[in-house]
């Protein structure tokens, strides 16, 4: 199937850094944070998704679709450019530790977007989820320009 029609299957909705997704698994313990959570996640063609830092570990899987890049700073301010997918640069798997800040976009254009799973160790919570303005990623780390030309 295409990543687009993979969307349309699970029934995903907007994410508020852009993309679509749809929550998979997580422990129904309410008293606690669990220990995972997982979501499957989408990013059309030509959408980028916003900078946020977590607090919380973050494994991204391709499932299908294009290769997507994922733009990571980290909290010492390096710059990773981490490429996820099938192709001959990219990884199937990349890992996202807690307080980098990180954005994404596909790799090259395509016609079908990128479907992945993210997996969260412990769960994400929106207390634990911060959005980076464009000003302030322009300010802070002068090399994300080029993150939004595309």
């Amino acid at each position: 199937m295409r990543a687009s029609e993979l969307m349309k299957k699970y029934g995903m909705a907007r994410h508020a850094e852009n993309g679509a997704y749809v929550e998979k698994h997580y422990p129904s313990d309410k008293m606690s944070r669990a220990a995972s959570g997982s979501i499957y996640y989408y990013v059309a063609p030509g959408e980028i998704t916003k900078f946020h830092r977590i607090d919380c570990d973050e494994y991204w899987c391709h499932n299908a679709g294009a290769d997507i890049e994922i733009w990571s700073f980290t909290p010492e301010g390096s710059l990773r450019k981490l490429i996820l997918g099938t192709s001959e640069a990219a990884e199937p798997f990349v890992f996202l530790k807690r307080g980098e800040i990180f954005a994404s976009r596909l790799h090259a254009d395509s016609p079908d977007g990128a479907f992945i799973t993210c997996i969260t160790v412990p769960r994400f919570t929106y207390e634990g989820f911060e959005m980076i303005e464009k000003e302030e990623m322009l300010a802070r780390y002068p090399e994300s320009a080029d993150f939004w030309e595309m």
